[in-house]
């Protein structure tokens, strides 16, 4: 049969040439933005296979299947077609025929009508392949009724081979051997290809209760009787696998197959998918193309991941052995989170020798559910750079899901571990995701440009796409520099329009264009930056003569055949004045790129720069130092450091100073500075200038990627025996968290290229753990005179003031740090009753701070519940006792006053003389500078010292304390503790027995006073002490003016 043009009725076929930007990531030489779109009916599947059609070396269309299309076999649905397209899109598709018949009937012998097959939604065209002018097109759901009684429909397939002259049907499964044991579930043609001798090599996975088949026969032998109504035939030369013990039932043997020389033999071995087998880890397996027998296995590496889904063969390392590409597309992979997802695996095992393949290459997924290496396809060289490249399909990949291909470059290593591009797609399907990449073939140079392209499947959108290859070619450069060292004294060129003269040097360049495919004159774009180390907004040292500038821009065209375009040019140095850096080089750099707008290739197609080449190239030229005859300066730099402190600890300021010691004793060392690495807990201060033997540098604070760092000049250069000191002041006060001890690191960095750097020098400071607490106490009042005056004993006391006078121990824990305590525990022990009186009565405990304190359990405060005062616990002048007033706060570091009573041993009252109230107190976290407080209210029971008068007591409580851990990482050495005692006297008043004074005594002591005053008054009174003395009056003037004078003067000076 020849062609057969789709009627006007089939006016969807028509294919489409779109001009488009193809949003990929990247893009090498397949031209995403002129593309041919081949569209076929809507929900027919059109483009689940694909490939080239080549009946001769002169024409090239893509033959595309559509397994749900609807043809016009009658009372078929569904049967499925194969479309034949050119791919420049000047003609309509065509509908390759095929078949055009219905079901075949067959007359039971009770003489009633059944069908014999069922063609309806078959599938025809979900598997194809081209040779020359044969295309192999399968119907993998294909079912036939064999004679037995119970009328089961086998899907055995049927294969369809037509050369557009003929049309020949193959069935290897229509056999008598139809139960699932044998070839009644066969699916033959689930997967297909061509030897390069034209044999069809088929594969049936449901075969042999889903063991699994393959199937190989001689193109001739089926097309030798095209015309046969039989529905099981005899092929000549035909071969398959058999069936294997029931351990390999469910293994799916020609899931995926195709061909590839692996023997030596040069005869093609087949290669097949076993996606289920090895207890779902899938293998692939080489079997011998002369008998079938196995060669070689690959295994999955994870179960259910279908390890042989997709198979290729190609060279892609160029070592003319072929090499085995597998796909996983279930392959689950661990994501940053720890969880698995499914985002699909391909693997490359590299031919070494004969059936010895390395270890494999593997490409990983990004995607979750995208079935990445669901196809895979050698695409032979496609940017010419003497390596077979591959193409991967990832139909579910990319935004929305719309499918992905990746393009991977081979090399001498494999494939590169990258895509060089990624396609994506542009045509959503309608009901489904466009699957785009599902389908995919290669190697083919459709335009004949001298590179092969691509036609990629997207069945969901009913859609196929023509990607061509763009010509490669690769910009060669040369760029000299001369002279390559300047001598900043020799000042030999002069400026346009200045009378200065400058150092200079000379920029030579020749560019060409070369590579398969070149146009015959290439534009480029040529740009030349001067001092290119240099960062962006710096002084350039150099720059061009022609526009005193430090770029230079020029478009040139390079014709194909003509040689390298050179050109000359001369740059000149600023003043050595205006900058200081005599010692990086000055980089030259030439980058060189294709314009946009170049002229088009014949075939539409715009070259392209080959991205494996670089784009520029780089040349430095030196300016001359004194450094030696070879202008290399080699600094011999050293570095010595020391802090002032030997130990850190956490909650303290942590002030320190390092001095840093910084001598070069080599060659000068250029842009030398001194580094310094904080450590995250320091912070620094500044330098220290108070200190004349200490240089005052410039210091700065830096941070790049989260390291801190403090950075002082040293000189431009450092010269040689240079030694400088220098002080830096830091504090050290985020310490909390740490584990172990602080670390410093400092050392020298210069911009020399040899021995630019010094030594390292770290400063390790150890981390401590310190708390000072200190536990002191107070009695309030600390002494009670009896007796009491103005107060009796009550018999049944009600309120606190009936028991005696008030008495309050106070004890506080302070700590001095400077490190926090995490919690601590106190103990009191207070002598509550002796001889069965109340000695202390407890009406409260009082707390301040972080404390809580409670009595043990067999005692009570305040038992005898008696009315408590409002008044302030503080004794104040109406309480009885000793009349004073003393804050509870004021009492660090003072000596209690003791009161003296008498000269009689006091008798002492304590917790072991004496029933004793036991008081527990935990603290918890207690910061550096803060205390918890304890007051301890209670009275006298003055009833009982009453009644032993003139006896003198003692009353002492006492405290210890233990800290139970501090909350850091680090441990201290020694947990702080401690006790205090706090003493209350009690004294009686006039222990020495003297007697009021009697009222007679007095009498006669004032009455001799008077005596011995009087008789004292008279004798001076006797002696003239009271006689006033005169001096004698001369005249009366004298005396005239002696009495103004004492009355005032003439007021004359008033």
């Amino acid at each position: 049969l020849g062609h057969h043009r789709v009627k006007d009725c089939y006016w969807w076929y028509v294919v489409v040439h779109l001009m488009m930007v193809v949003k990929s990531t990247s893009a090498f030489n397949l031209d995403a933005t002129r593309v041919n779109v081949l569209s076929g009916p809507a929900d027919s599947y059109f483009g689940y296979a694909v490939d080239f059609y080549l009946p001769a070396s002169d024409s090239v269309s893509v033959v595309i299947g559509a397994p749900r299309a609807n043809t016009t076999q009658p009372g078929v649905v569904e049967g499925g077609a194969v479309y034949n397209c050119p791919w420049a899109g000047d003609a309509d598709c065509t509908t390759v025929k095929f078949d055009t018949k219905g079901d075949r009937m067959i007359t039971l012998p009770t003489e009633a009508r059944e069908k014999l097959e069922y063609k309806s939604k078959q599938w025809f065209g979900a598997s194809l392949r081209t040779h020359g002018s044969k295309v192999l097109a399968c119907a993998p759901l294909y079912h036939w009724r064999t004679m037995k009684t119970n009328r089961e429909k086998d899907p055995v397939t049927t294969y369809n081979i037509n050369n557009f002259n003929k049309f020949s049907e193959y069935s290897p499964c229509r056999t008598s051997f139809g139960d699932p044991q044998g070839q009644g579930f066969c699916q033959g043609g689930f997967s297909v290809d061509f030897t390069k001798s034209g044999r069809v090599v088929l594969g049936g996975p449901g075969s042999f209760y889903w063991q699994g088949q393959l199937i190989t026969a001689p193109s001739e032998a089926v097309m030798k009787d095209p015309t046969s109504e039989s529905m099981v035939r005899s092929i000549e030369g035909q071969k398959q696998t058999s069936s294997a013990p029931p351990s390999y039932d469910d293994s799916y043997l020609g899931y995926s197959v195709t061909v590839g020389e692996f023997t030596g033999d040069n005869q093609q071995d087949f290669v097949t998918g076993v996606p289920k087998g090895f207890r779902t880890l899938g293998y692939v397996g080489i079997l011998d193309g002369e008998n079938m027998t196995s060669l070689y296995n690959f295994s999955g590496e994870q179960m259910a991941s279908y390890f042989g889904f997709s198979v290729a063969v190609t060279d892609v390392n160029g070592d003319k052995l072929e090499d085995v590409l597998v796909g996983a597309p279930l392959f689950m992979d661990r994501g940053s989170d720890g969880k698995l997802r499914e985002v699909g695996r391909v693997y490359l095992f590299l031919q070494e020798r004969t059936l010895s393949f390395r270890e494999p290459q593997r490409f990983t997924g990004e995607e979750m559910y995208s079935r990445f290496g669901s196809a895979l396809a050698p695409l032979g060289d496609v940017d010419q750079d003497g390596f077979n490249d591959v193409a991967v399909g990832i139909p579910f990949g990319g935004e929305n899901r719309q499918g992905l291909v990746y393009i991977y470059n081979g090399d001498k290593d494999g494939l590169k571990p990258a895509p060089s591009q990624v396609l994506e797609s542009q045509w959503p399907g309608t009901s489904m995701p466009s699957s785009f990449g599902y389908a995919l073939r290669g190697t083919v140079d459709v335009d004949k440009n001298g590179y092969p392209d691509l036609v990629v499947g997207a069945f969901g959108a009913s859609k196929a796409i023509v990607y061509r290859a763009r010509p490669v070619v690769t910009v060669e450069a040369e760029l000299q520099l001369e002279p390559q060292i300047i001598n900043l004294e020799s000042k030999d060129c002069k400026q346009a329009g200045s009378t200065s003269s400058f150092a200079c040097f000379t920029v030579n360049y020749c560019v060409q264009v070369v590579g398969k495919g070149a146009l015959s004159s290439t534009e480029l774009n040529l740009e030349l930056q001067l001092d290119r180390l240099k960062q962006k907004g710096t002084i350039k040292r150099a720059l061009f003569a022609t526009t005193q500038q430090s770029r230079y821009e020029q478009r040139i065209t390079i014709n194909k055949g003509a040689g390298p375009t050179c050109n000359k040019l001369t740059v000149y140095l600023r003043d050595e004045t205006e900058f200081r850096d005599k010692l990086t080089p000055i980089a030259v750099s030439l980058n060189y790129t294709l314009m946009e707008e170049a002229t088009l290739a014949s075939q539409g197609l715009r070259p392209i720069r080959n991205h494996f080449s670089p784009d520029h190239i780089q040349k430095q030229a030196h300016i001359l130092l004194d450094c030696g005859s070879d202008n290399i300066c080699v600094p011999s730099l050293k570095l010595s450091a020391l802090s002032d402190r030997k130990q850190l600890y956490i909650g303290d300021e942590n002030s320190l100073v390092l001095t840093v010691n910084s001598r070069n004793d080599g060659e000068g060392a250029y842009e030398a500075e001194l580094h310094v690495v904080l450590p995250p807990e320091a912070d620094y201060v500044g330098v220290v200038r108070n200190n004349e033997s200490l240089a005052k540098l410039t210091c700065a604070y830096k941070t790049e990627n989260l390291t801190r760092s403090v950075v002082c000049d040293l000189g431009n250069p450092m010269r040689g025996g240079t030694n400088l000191l220098v002080g830096l002041r830091f504090s050290v006060q985020r310490l909390e968290e740490a584990v172990s001890p602080i670390q410093f690191s400092l050392h020298i960095k210069s911009s020399n290229e040899k021995s630019p750097e010094s030594n390292t020098e770290t400063v390790v400071l150890p981390v401590g753990v310190f708390a000072q607490v200190n536990l002191v106490g107070v009695s309030i009042p600390d002494q009670i005179v009896l007796p009491i005056i103005n107060w009796e004993p009550v018999e049944n006391p009600v309120k606190e003031e009936d028991i005696g006078p008030l008495v309050q121990h106070v004890y506080e824990l302070r700590n001095i740090g400077p490190s926090r305590v995490g919690s601590a525990e106190m103990d009191l022990s207070w002598p509550l009753r002796s001889d069965d009186d109340y000695l202390l009565y407890v009406l409260a405990l009082n707390t301040e701070g972080p404390i809580k304190c409670v009595p043990d359990s067999s005692s009570k405060i305040n038992p005898l519940n008696l009315k408590l005062s409002n008044s302030h616990d503080a004794p104040g002048a109406n309480e009885t006792g000793n009349q004073h007033k003393e804050n509870p706060r004021d009492i660090h570091r003072r000596e209690l006053q003791r009161g003296e009573a008498d000269s009689k041993s006091p008798r002492t009252l304590n917790c072991s003389t004496s029933e004793c109230l036991h008081i527990r107190c935990t603290v918890q976290t207690l910061e550096s500078g803060h205390n918890a407080v304890l007051q301890i209210k209670s009275r006298l029971w003055a009833k009982a010292f009453m009644e032993k008068e003139s006896q003198q007591h003692t009353i002492e409580s006492a405290a210890h304390f233990f800290v139970n851990d501090m909350p850091y990482k680090i441990r201290p050495e020694k947990l702080p503790s401690g006790a205090f005692q706090v003493t209350t006297s009690v004294a009686w008043a006039n222990q020495d027995g003297n007697q009021p004074v009697p009222v007679w005594v007095i009498i006669v002591a004032v009455l001799a006073g008077l005596l011995l005053l009087s008789l004292l008054v008279f004798a001076m009174w006797k002696m003239g002490f009271f006689k006033r003395v005169r001096p004698p009056q001369e005249d009366n003037g004298e005396e005239q003016q002696l009495h103004t004078e004492e009355n005032g003067g003439d007021h004359a000076d008033a």
